[in-house]
């Protein structure tokens, strides 16, 4: 891979940038089933989920594991994929 210097006014450049929420909103929550849908459709699967968010490498899933716990991201999981306890029973 070339090795380019960078540059004040590179275009390719990570910017973030917030965006506003309706009241009563919950950005985790939002952030969380984002991530969530998005690794299942890339073939992620359910047992390696919550291995994303307590893992400090993945930054933006672990700041929503840190700040909310284990049992809230397992709830998420939960409703995105369907309850553990039914897809034993299947």
């Amino acid at each position: 891979m070339a090795e380019k210097h960078f540059e004040a006014d590179d275009p390719y450049e990570l910017v973030a940038a917030r965006v506003p929420l309706e009241p009563g909103v919950d950005a985790d929550e939002l952030m969380a089933r984002c991530f969530i849908e998005e690794y299942a459709l890339l073939g992620t699967p359910r047992h390696k989920m919550m291995q994303l968010f307590r893992s400090k490498f993945f930054a933006g899933t672990n700041v929503i594991y840190e700040n909310r716990g284990e049992e809230f991201v397992q709830r998420i999981i939960d409703e995105v994929f369907g309850s553990a306890q039914s897809q034993e029973v299947s």
